[in-house]
């Protein structure tokens, strides 16, 4: 389960206000919490900073490199910032977030290959698909489009569009049959989604995330963007991997319950 940290995204009200403050130490700390508590990657997302998003995208690729040995996500809406974000990362694993069939594919197929990054790709084409059959569709476009001009299906990430479940109740289920349907599919493929999307606009949003992230697993998701700092999703993503074989001798989970 390849883990990719969430919480350097302007999105979140007190990451943008220690971005827009230049606070160093708490940013720092959210860097070295979410490597010690297992994140592979570190998505950076500085999109909501406006006019300043490419120097604060730089600045804390370089917070990033220098106090952690994560791999970096570079996250953005913008293809220029995410060249100049790919350019300027050292020595790290990259990943691209994100690329759909309409939009930014076409621009950044060259760095993908160039930088040889993993890339995050949206199943969408001139619309959002509303169903699962429309979702997989989508997927075999792109893995037929970056294969094709030589990206290694190791390198793709499917994005499953996790949406919330106080929308459509169906919405959960909708993701975990894409997973499944990906999986099966195309085996060599990676699958990924934003887990806390699932949760949104509900209480205790935790009980959604750790359920989902469970159920989600055992159907054959790769990775996440996920809060790994939380205990309880922690805690629960350590025990599926254990019950889910994916933990020999349940060494992890031992490990998770002495330092817990």
């Amino acid at each position: 389960m390849i883990i990719i940290g969430e919480k350097l995204n302007s999105s979140i009200p007190k990451t943008l206000n220690a971005i827009n403050e230049r606070d160093e130490e708490y940013l720092v700390n959210l860097i070295k919490k979410q490597q010690e508590c297992g994140a592979e990657y570190l998505d950076i997302n500085t999109a909501i900073c406006g006019d300043a998003e490419l120097s604060n995208m730089l600045w804390l690729i370089d917070l990033a490199m220098e106090h952690s040995s994560c791999g970096i996500m570079v996250d953005s809406p913008s293809v220029e910032i995410i060249k100049s974000g790919v350019a300027h990362i050292k020595n790290r694993k990259i990943i691209i977030n994100s690329i759909t069939l309409c939009q930014r594919i076409d621009e950044l197929l060259q760095t993908i290959k160039e930088y040889n990054t993993g890339v995050v790709c949206l199943p969408i084409g001139d619309s959002i698909p509303t169903t699962v059959e429309g979702k997989v569709e989508n997927a075999r476009l792109l893995i037929e489009r970056l294969t094709a001009y030589g990206i290694s299906p190791e390198k793709i990430y499917i994005d499953v569009l996790v949406e919330a479940l106080s929308v459509d109740s169906e919405n959960a289920i909708s993701a975990i049959e894409t997973i499944k349907q990906i999986k099966y599919k195309f085996p060599k493929i990676k699958t990924t989604c934003g887990l806390s999307n699932i949760s949104f606009g509900l209480p205790q949003r935790i009980n959604i995330n750790t359920s989902f992230l469970a159920i989600a697993v055992f159907s054959g998701l790769c990775s996440a963007i996920m809060d790994i700092t939380s205990p309880a999703t922690k805690t629960m993503l350590s025990t599926t991997l254990a019950i889910s074989g994916q933990d020999e001798y349940c060494i992890d989970y031992i490990n998770e319950i002495r330092n817990g």
